[in-house]
């Protein structure tokens, strides 16, 4: 199939042909990841014998026990229909847990007849990001609730990382964000925040967020890009049936 190359299958045997010991080294797979500048969090059993499901701060890989060998890519189930991509659910599971307590510091636009939630992780200097904006009355009236993170693509290198940083230390934060996409944004006398912009912008590269919109469903499922509200109500709408 067209999402499983060649060298990701080659390299899986790979890994498990290269296998040496019965279990994970774990002290071995930490060390060999810490000189590629990766932590683990977690190294447990895959479904594949020999090779190890890691967790890092930069997302999930797989090695092989002695961790010589190591895999960037995504993991399928092959079922015998729709193939099941266990790395995508694993990472859903971990964005949602990562999403846990940050509502606090969220800029929420709330639909009236709330159906469902989604998070999105914004930059007010993308344009995808302003039209997304733009239509916020179509997905709260089709019962879909916004809430905002930051993301300032270059991090604090972003032309826009002050907007930001002011946004997020506005009284009123919801109006700032408006105003910031619309270009009328006055950061004058606000005491910033880049504390906060910072912390979730990190949060946003600990998730796997390369570009912005990033919508991240309610079950922590990541949508790349933007999606018009119709788009978006059908999509929430099946995953709910499925």
């Amino acid at each position: 199939m067209h999402f499983i190359s060649r060298t990701v299958l080659a390299t899986t045997v790979a890994l498990t042909a290269f296998s040496a010991v019965a279990k994970p080294d774990v002290t071995a797979i930490t060390q060999k990841l810490s000189n590629i500048g990766l932590t683990p969090s977690s190294i447990t059993a895959s479904p594949i014998a020999g090779v190890n499901e890691v967790v890092t701060e930069r997302g999930v890989i797989y090695t092989s026990d002695n961790g010589q060998y190591f895999l960037a890519g995504h993991l399928y189930q092959n079922t015998g229909a729709e193939p099941i991509n266990l790395t995508e659910q694993k990472m859903a599971q971990l964005n949602k847990a990562k999403l846990a307590g940050m509502d606090k510091d969220m800029i929420v636009y709330p639909a009236k007849n709330e159906k469902y939630v989604v998070t999105v992780f914004t930059d007010t200097s993308c344009g995808y990001c302003r039209k997304l904006h733009n239509e916020m009355q179509g997905y709260n009236d089709a019962g879909i609730t916004v809430r905002y993170l930051a993301f300032p693509r270059g991090g604090e290198r972003s032309s826009n990382f002050n907007q930001m940083s002011a946004i997020w230390g506005a009284k009123d934060r919801v109006k700032a964000m408006h105003d910031a996409k619309s270009g009328t944004f006055d950061e004058a006398n606000i005491t910033p925040r880049p504390d906060l912009v910072m912390e979730q912008y990190q949060l946003g590269v600990e998730m796997g967020v390369n570009g912005t919109p990033a919508i991240v469903l309610a079950d922590g499922t990541m949508i790349p890009g933007y999606q018009p509200p119709a788009a978006l109500l059908q999509l929430l709408d099946s995953k709910a049936k499925s």
